[in-house]
């Protein structure tokens, strides 16, 4: 198992294996583990089970990214009391492990980004890809990079661009008219990536569920 310092996040990355022992965590410094702004922990596609008790060592623990559809966190009380606590968000897919413990323990759920297109060869042309993004407040937006490979070895080149869309994207515009102002549109349209997914954000009221009051479950 690998744990490393978190991308795009404040806090650690996990991945490389199938468990997450608190052994693996306890390694880092209590003063990353404790950071007063706030933790997130990212736990990889591979990773299936979460050690029992883990996230005692992370207390200032705000937000977790579950990229296996039927991970394990061993939801304890003193887990689901920390998690409460801390109004931790549960950053998954619709209708996997981390919508369906956000409702169980009263949290909030936060979809994971949305990959809408790849396109062309890094070698090549460059490939662009396109993303829809969520900040943690729930906030939307797009972001587009462009990787290629220098004219030297080793070189890389290219950028990235992002800009906001409207929180209720998913009902004021359709799939068409946000592919639009995207590059790779004619891959967006055609693929479905995005016309499914603002229709399954439509159905479930939101990218962001707040479940932390009774009468929202």
């Amino acid at each position: 198992m690998i744990v490393s310092l978190g991308y795009r996040k404040n806090g650690f990355d996990a991945f490389g294996g199938e468990i997450l022992r608190k052994e693996n965590i306890a390694r880092w410094d209590e003063e990353l583990r404790c950071d007063p702004r706030g933790v997130a922990l990212g736990l990889g596609e591979e990773i299936r089970e979460v050690e029992p008790d883990l996230f005692e060592l992370l207390p200032t623990i705000n937000s977790v990214w579950i990229n296996n559809p039927e991970c394990d966190l061993h939801m304890t009380e003193k887990t689901a009391e920390l998690f409460r606590k801390n109004k931790v968000i549960l950053r998954g897919v619709y209708d996997t492990a981390a919508e369906r413990l956000a409702r169980k323990y009263r949290l909030r759920f936060l979809h994971l980004d949305v990959e809408l297109a790849s396109v062309g060869d890094y070698f090549e042309h460059g490939n662009d890809t396109v993303t829809v993004r969520f900040r943690e407040d729930g906030s939307a937006y797009i972001h587009q990079d462009c990787r290629c490979q220098g004219s030297a070895p080793g070189q890389t080149g290219g950028g990235e661009v992002s800009f906001d869309i409207p929180d209720d994207f998913y009902l004021s515009m359709t799939s068409d008219e946000l592919a639009e102002k995207c590059w790779c549109t004619k891959t967006i349209i055609a693929n479905g990536v995005l016309a499914a997914f603002m229709e399954k954000a439509k159905s479930k009221g939101g990218c962001f569920l707040d479940f932390t009051t009774p009468d929202e479950l």
